[in-house]
């Protein structure tokens, strides 16, 4: 979420998101519904961020090849 905040912000047109969370991804993409009913909320919240963009891709990858991304985001968002 953060992250198609920051996109729209800084007036990005394409944005990747690349997601240790093949779920996520699923979801995302619209191939799983979301079943969850808190989580819907938020999966709606950030679809309607997303149709804001020109162009959203969303990947998945493995949690090991993510490591560095994800440590980078979690510093990034407890110094804001």
């Amino acid at each position: 979420m953060a992250g198609l905040e920051k996109a729209l912000e800084l007036g990005v047109s394409e944005l990747e998101v690349v997601s240790d969370s093949e779920l996520l991804v699923k979801q995302m993409r619209g191939e799983y519904k979301v079943k969850n009913e808190t989580l819907r909320g938020l999966h709606e919240e950030a679809s309607g961020l997303a149709e804001r963009l020109d162009r959203v891709r969303y990947t998945a990858v493995r949690r090991a090849h993510n490591e560095l991304a994800d440590g980078l985001v979690n510093e990034a968002l407890d110094s804001a």
